[in-house]
């Protein structure tokens, strides 16, 4: 089942195995979920997943949970003999997380997601990515066009990459003397040039450009004085282009 409370901007999806709600209990369900909207109310969006399941050998149900917020995943579930019990127990600790959450939030990784969202907003890929001005880009070899079409993203993925190379300490120490941050980001971006016909459907164009992070550093690192030599090229190119 899914749905969506648009109140609080928040997205359902509910599964069953081995059990069913009956529609009684489905209403009563829809109380919990209903405090966890207004728990969720001041944020630009969250998606909630519930799993209930029955587990015959032991004939009890086990309620889980998964909330995506904006910087933020949280887990919970819940084990009862009864189902409803289970799925009250689970969304009160998830409610109680939120609060958690809420008073101390990561402020910089929400400011992140929020940003992500902005951007994808305001620059849907099509599906096809044949179509559209970024697939017309990639599909006459224009490289110059496709960066200036994804430029937004260029100030949150600094800030993507500042935060990957970190967990390289061989890159770390390179990151701003040998290896400048902007020479990652256009290595994403030739990347991204490259893979654009088959980037999946189902992946934002955001989440697209960071699953690309860690492949640009190793291509970077792999092949260090080539790789240097042509990132510098595409970006001085770009640069000097008329217009730019």
């Amino acid at each position: 089942m899914r749905y969506s409370l648009d109140r609080y901007h928040m997205q359902i999806e509910i599964e069953t195995k081995e059990t069913d709600i009956p529609p009684d209990q489905r209403a009563r369900m829809q109380d919990g979920i209903e405090q966890l909207g207004q728990a969720v109310a001041g944020f630009s969006a969250s998606d909630l997943k519930m799993l209930i399941i029955h587990h015959p050998p032991s004939n009890r149900f086990h309620a889980e949970a998964k909330l995506k917020l904006p910087g933020a995943t949280l887990f919970t579930g819940h084990w009862d003999p009864y189902s409803d019990r289970a799925i009250d127990g689970c969304l009160s600790k998830l409610i109680h997380k939120v609060e958690h959450y809420r008073a101390h939030p990561d402020h910089e990784a929400r400011h992140d997601a929020e940003e992500r969202t902005a951007l994808d907003e305001a620059l849907i890929a099509p599906t096809d990515p044949d179509a559209g001005p970024i697939g017309e880009a990639v599909a006459a070899g224009d490289y110059s066009r496709f960066r200036d079409l994804l430029a937004d993203y260029e100030d949150w993925l600094r800030r993507r990459v500042g935060r990957w190379v970190q967990r390289y300490p061989e890159a770390d120490e390179r990151v701003g003397d040998t290896v400048p941050i902007p020479d990652v980001v256009e290595e994403v971006y030739l990347l991204a040039f490259e893979r654009y016909p088959n980037r999946p459907d189902e992946v934002s164009l955001s989440q697209w450009l960071d699953d690309l992070i860690d492949p640009a550093l190793r291509e970077l690192y792999l092949n260090w004085d080539e790789e240097r030599e042509n990132v510098s090229m595409a970006r001085t190119l770009r640069e000097t282009l008329p217009g730019r």
